[in-house]
């Protein structure tokens, strides 16, 4: 019989910290030590703004992730309204987090009179990272895989790589590595070009919106277990699109029109 990782990293009675939860806090604590780092050479921004930041866009993103995935499967909890408020057994859409944490971050750059392009841009890498090793909790709880595979497609994989991915009787297609290892990329790439010369506020946060959204645009269509409208069309790729349409948008802003303004 194929042992699986038990989801539940450590459990004392009817207390549970499940890996999943382990795996958001440790991308949070380590996405602080490396922003800490990047503001090093920063004069408007401190690592305290980044702190409140947080504190107020945590909560909220969750929330928003959770919203967003309950929304798109509203089929599954309406006959289950105790499930709602289950997130520890996973269930967060990333693109209702992402877009919670735009909107606190422009509400808070606002209130306090800084660049809300600069401030994003130094978000965007950590969000890649915290992405890629956030991807390693869908992989626990055996969510984001793909098509069913053979055998010999683990071939070249870890072996607890290959034994979790055996679900519902069959080996799936590991989807999830694909995207945390493209994240994990996207954010070396996003941390070299936030120290460019030639960069220009909001740009980060455009080749962010523009490359997380191509790969994960085809990612998606791999997979089998993807948000859906009207039973058919993958909810991550149409947001991809429109994210990858304003990634465009925003680099031709800051480049043509913005340039010409300054």
């Amino acid at each position: 019989m194929i042992k699986i990782i038990d989801p539940v990293m450590i459990r004392v009675f009817s207390w549970e910290i499940r890996w999943y939860g382990f795996l958001i806090v440790s991308a949070i604590i380590i996405s602080l030590i490396l922003l800490n780092y990047l503001l090093k050479k920063e004069k408007e921004f401190d690592f305290e703004f980044f702190l409140d930041y947080i504190i107020l866009a945590l909560p909220l993103g969750i929330i928003a992730a959770r919203i967003y995935y309950v929304l798109f499967n509203f089929d599954y909890y309406i006959n289950r309204p105790f499930k709602i408020l289950a997130i520890h057994e996973g269930g967060l859409a990333i693109h209702g987090g992402l877009l919670m944490g735009i909107a606190v971050l422009f509400f808070l750059t606002k209130k306090r009179n800084k660049k809300f392009f600069k401030a994003i841009d130094y978000l965007a890498p950590l969000t890649a990272f915290s992405q890629a090793l956030g991807r390693w909790g869908n992989f626990i709880n055996q969510e984001a895989y793909g098509q069913v595979v053979n055998e010999s497609y683990y071939k070249f994989f870890p072996e607890f790589i290959k034994k979790q991915m055996f679900i519902e009787g069959a080996y799936r297609e590991a989807t999830f590595f694909y995207e945390s290892a493209a994240n994990f990329l996207l954010f070396i790439f996003l941390s070299f070009y936030l120290n460019s010369r030639r960069k220009r506020d909001g740009e980060v946060f455009s080749f962010y919106l523009i490359l997380y959204s191509l790969f994960r645009f085809f990612i998606e269509e791999q997979r089998t277990d993807s948000l859906l409208i009207a039973g058919e069309i993958q909810v991550a790729k149409l947001i991809s699109i429109l994210m990858i349409i304003a990634g465009f948008s925003l680099l031709y802003y800051i480049r043509k029109i913005k340039k010409i303004e300054e």
